[in-house]
């Protein structure tokens, strides 16, 4: 079973995770925000071999650091989903709007498609689920054997992700959750971007947020 810790990284303390297999030690570092030097050293204190880094989405409050720690770490930036280069080839503009300290455009090393499979050397796969509406090309990470959810900003404990910022969504936000995400079993446990962890069941019957988005949405 896959295991990981979560770090709090940027001014909008941002969970960032470093998810690993306690077997052989592999780990990929999802959402590095902030803190490259800090939780590349992280690792390394842990006896972990870093093989990737995942990003959910282009905001860089999650993926500000993406390139030093690729850097750091000679390992490659996998995701987000296309629809969100626009974020990440303008980076270096998103610090004015956001006040964080700049950082250079790039683009992943892998770009990610919905449902696609990949094989991290975590000794399970991790599926993808592209879920548009907090940013067109926003994804989630599922990793069905161990029953978690890298979410990103799309879903929260009792709450969901903005729509408001550049090519934000509401419609597409709530068909990502209700048609997608809520298809996953209800013991799912959902590792937010941001804020306490939760389940899928839980979501379900308790998320007011999603409730008053679904009627905006109508």
């Amino acid at each position: 079973m896959i295991k990981y810790l979560t770090y709090g990284v940027s001014p909008f303390q941002q969970n960032c995770r470093i998810v690993f297999c306690p077997d052989n030690r592999n780990a990929v570092i999802a959402d590095p925000g902030d803190s490259a030097r800090e939780l590349a050293l992280e690792a390394e204190k842990l006896k972990l071999n870093p093989v990737a880094i995942l990003l959910t989405h282009g905001h860089q409050d999650h993926a500000g650091a993406a390139q030093d720690l690729a850097r750091l770490l000679n390992i490659k930036i996998i995701g987000p989903e296309h629809g969100d280069a626009f974020l990440l080839e303008g980076m270096s503009y998103q610090g004015q709007m956001l006040g964080l300290p700049p950082v250079d455009n790039f683009a992943p090393d892998i770009w990610v498609t919905d449902g696609q499979e990949l094989d991290l050397q975590l000794n399970e796969p991790v599926k993808v689920i592209h879920t548009p509406g907090h940013t067109p090309g926003g994804v989630c990470y599922y990793f069905e054997k161990s029953g978690l959810l890298l979410s990103g900003d799309t879903l929260f404990a009792g709450s969901v992700g903005r729509t408001d910022f550049p090519r934000g969504n509401a419609r597409d936000l709530v068909q990502s959750i209700t048609e997608k995400l809520f298809l996953l079993p209800d013991s799912v446990k959902v590792l937010s971007g941001h804020g306490p962890e939760t389940t899928i069941g839980n979501e379900k019957k308790h998320n007011p947020s999603l409730a008053y988005m679904m009627h905006l949405a109508k």
